[in-house]
């Protein structure tokens, strides 16, 4: 038995590391397909269930868990761009510069809306900035975000900052659940018919040359 106790306790090894992350996917992963009033969280239950585990006191070396970070943004980023690259400089030509344009003026408003809060909870002396930083893209569920700030901070401090991720940690949560309630607000203020939207969604993807795929046959001689 002690071989299974080691397998719990021991951080630096590698049956550690790998039973320790399944074991929060699987767990997270699972509790979010719970539905509460028809709604559930997915994937961002898998935070919940890592603030848990780290709260018990499972961790894993800070090196690999710098090292994850960074590949888990990585893919990220990089399937984010392989869903919106098709259409990305298409949109441009239909909407795009309207919502890019409005997307501007929200960051704007929530660089605002930080440093006002930066300056009514905090004073200046105490230099909790890197955790308004944090708790700001954790807001606004913005894990690239996250990434370049944190880059940023390491860059100009020198060192890791750790508050960066406690604060998107912490607002994280409340995020989700304040972009759901919103989305369901408007729903129902609105009068918004999901099953319409979603067969008029699918007629204008269908129609849309980057969305279906296109057989194509190569000869190389």
């Amino acid at each position: 038995m002690d071989w299974i106790v080691n397998l719990f306790t021991t951080q630096d090894s590698v049956a550690h590391i790998a039973l320790l992350y399944s074991l929060v996917i699987a767990i997270g992963c699972y509790l979010g397909k719970i539905k509460i009033a028809g709604i559930s969280l997915g994937v961002t239950f898998v935070l919940f269930a890592g603030i848990l585990a780290g709260h018990i006191g499972f961790t894993a070396p800070m090196p690999v868990l710098n090292f994850l970070q960074d590949f888990g943004l990585i893919i990220f980023v990089f399937m984010i761009g392989l869903q919106v690259g098709p259409g990305f400089f298409e949109s441009f030509g239909k909407a795009g510069i309207r919502m890019n344009l409005l997307a501007t003026i929200i960051i704007l408003l929530n660089i605002g809306v930080m440093f006002a809060c930066y300056f009514i909870f905090f004073s200046p002396s105490t230099k909790n900035m890197a955790m308004m930083v944090g708790t700001m893209y954790g807001a606004v569920t913005n894990t690239p975000g996250l990434g370049a700030a944190s880059e940023a901070l390491h860059s100009i401090m020198g060192q890791n900052i750790p508050l960066i991720a406690n604060g998107y940690a912490c607002a994280y949560p409340l995020g989700v659940l304040g972009i759901i309630g919103a989305t369901l607000l408007i729903k129902y203020v609105c009068h918004i018919d999901i099953k319409k939207e979603n067969e008029e969604l699918n007629a204008k993807e269908a129609q849309d040359p980057h969305a279906v795929p296109h057989p194509m046959h190569l000869k190389v001689s």
